[in-house]
């Protein structure tokens, strides 16, 4: 009788249903564009530590494993030496890691499997979270871009609010609206950059065979883009203005007619966004994640670092903080350097 109700006992048990594996679909495919695509340096450490703190709030039985002293050498000693994870690679470690310790979630309480969708979602939130601090930027673009320019003494003035698909061949037209300009001022000022092929295509218009700019991505060769020939200002001054909001497109045109002495940059320092950046979307965020940095013609960093001007004229004549209360008064300043600095 014991045999027998031992037989059905184990036969029951055998047939329990099992918690089905869910497939983290999105964490694999962020993991798949850190490993291909992302430039920064990746701290296993504290992402580690984040993942189990969630998982450790989604389920009371990993909660026993997870305390704060002992977190990381659970994760490096016991899941490690366990599944055989690959030591020399951290986004693999973390990446295995954190499935089997949703595993081991499933298997320890099946009652998990039903959260697991809020369970990737709240993962996903965090490993986004510290990506954050180098691959997102405030990047609000007006809705239209609105070119405003005007002639004075004959030298022309634009502004683009913003670099879209347009952008250089609405230059192009406006400056072809005028022969025989002294000179022009391109306002860069508050343009938070936008469309960067259209950036390389508006500094060609005023270079001749000579380099914008290069960049370098991960896992990718160095690309060099580089003028073709024609000024189409046949070398007639040029002054560009920046604003502490001056970046990403933007900046390229700024350094590239700097340092190939085509035009004085007159302002404060830019923004210093040089970054490459492809998107990930996950939910209602976006992910801007960090691939790769343009570089100035000689080799000088943008990122983080910004083009200081030749000219300074900001609070104080300072190169930090411009003059917001008087804009009027670099535009008249770099309308009184091109008429002193004509032939």
């Amino acid at each position: 009788m014991v045999r027998f109700i031992g037989l059905i006992l184990a036969f029951m048990i055998a047939h329990m249903p099992i918690a089905k594996a869910y497939e983290f679909k999105q964490i694999s495919l962020l993991f798949d564009k850190i490993n291909s695509d992302y430039s920064e340096s990746f701290d296993i450490r504290e992402i580690s530590l984040s993942g189990g703190k969630i998982l450790s709030q989604f389920d009371d039985d990993i909660k026993v494993y997870y305390t704060n002293s002992k977190a990381y050498l659970y994760f490096k000693q016991e899941l490690v030496s366990s599944f055989n994870l690959p030591q020399d690679d951290s986004l693999v470690l973390w990446k295995n890691t954190l499935k089997e310790m949703l595993s081991a979630g499933i298997k320890y309480s099946p009652k998990i499997s039903d959260k697991m969708p809020a369970l990737e979602n709240e993962v996903l939130k965090t490993m986004i979270k510290h990506l954050d601090r180098y691959s997102r930027i405030e990047n609000i673009k007006p809705a239209t871009n609105n070119f405003d320019y005007t002639l004075k003494d004959n030298i022309l003035y634009i502004r683009p609010a913003f670099f879209d698909n347009n952008t250089s061949s609405q230059l192009k037209k406006i400056i072809g609206q005028y022969s025989n300009l002294s000179g022009l001022v391109l306002d860069l000022r508050n343009n938070h950059g936008g469309n960067f092929n259209e950036a390389i295509k508006t500094a060609d218009l005023f270079l001749d065979d000579v380099l914008i700019t290069y960049s370098e991505e991960k896992n990718r060769p160095t690309h060099y883009y580089s003028a073709t020939s024609g000024d189409i200002l046949q070398n007639k001054p040029i002054v560009v203005l920046t604003d502490e909001h001056t970046a990403s497109a933007a900046e390229i045109v700024v350094a590239a007619l700097s340092e190939q002495n085509r035009a004085v940059i007159m302002g404060t320092r830019t923004y210093g966004k040089g970054s490459i950046q492809h998107m990930f979307k996950h939910d209602t965020q976006t992910l801007y994640l960090t691939s790769g940095y343009f570089y100035s013609p000689s080799g000088k960093p943008i990122n983080h670092v910004g083009i200081k001007p030749q000219i300074c004229t900001g609070i104080h004549n300072s190169c930090k903080i411009s003059d917001k209360d008087n804009p009027q008064k670099d535009i008249t300043k770099a309308f009184n350097f091109i008429k002193n600095h004509l032939g």
